[in-house]
């Protein structure tokens, strides 16, 4: 299953564990069910609730991208062929790792530290697979990448500011000059206060 390729592929990259992701995941009936019928159409939604001291997690990829993502043999070959599918999963999975890894340490975390997680994430995911697309990937991500329709304009503001920093941040990760740099920097930032970890983000974005 591709969800779990991709949090064996993240756990791996920060070092950190978490429940099965498969375990949370919820299809489009039992999505409206929460949301209801009129809810934003989007590509993946994590959702929270907090309540008596424990934090409900359910995971949604649309179906669309699962299917495409069926195919694949590979996570490699998925951030090549299916890449708005393998982004969709991989924000997915990122969210859900960031939510699990601020509940253990019962720490906050911010909307745009999530999203800007996930960025880092799908370029990460797929920069290590293909090292020498990660110039390619990076225009594809945060250059070329467009915003889904039905947005709030405090939503546009966070979307925009997400891939901003993350953009910063990833563009310094390629002048890592070999791999293990660049995994000592990600489990490293990963480890950081969501505080510290924007600040970081922001100094390299300016």
């Amino acid at each position: 299953m591709i969800l779990r390729q991709i949090q064996a592929h993240l756990q791996a990259i920060y070092r950190t564990t978490a429940p099965d992701v498969a375990h949370f995941q919820i299809d489009a009936v039992e999505l409206r069910s929460v949301l209801g019928p009129h809810a934003r159409h989007a590509d993946e939604w994590v959702l929270v609730r907090e309540r008596d001291g424990f934090v409900d997690l359910a995971v949604f990829v649309a179906d669309v991208h699962l299917q495409a993502l069926e195919t694949t043999q590979s996570l490699a070959q998925a951030a090549m062929e299916n890449f708005a599918a393998f982004c969709a999963a991989t924000e997915g999975v990122s969210h859900f790792l960031m939510l699990i890894e601020r509940a253990r340490r019962e720490e906050p975390v911010s909307l745009l530290e999530l999203e800007a997680q996930a960025e880092v994430d799908k370029f990460v995911c797929a920069r290590l697979h293909h090292p020498s697309f990660g110039e390619t990937l990076w225009k594809r991500l945060f250059l070329e990448a467009e915003l889904a329709e039905g947005l709030s304009s405090e939503e546009i503001v966070r979307y925009q500011e997400a891939g901003r920093l993350a953009g910063g941040f990833c563009a310094e990760l390629e002048k890592a000059p070999h791999v293990d740099a660049i995994l000592r920097t990600l489990r490293s930032f990963w480890r950081e206060s969501g505080a510290k970890r924007l600040d970081i983000m922001r100094r390299l974005a300016a």
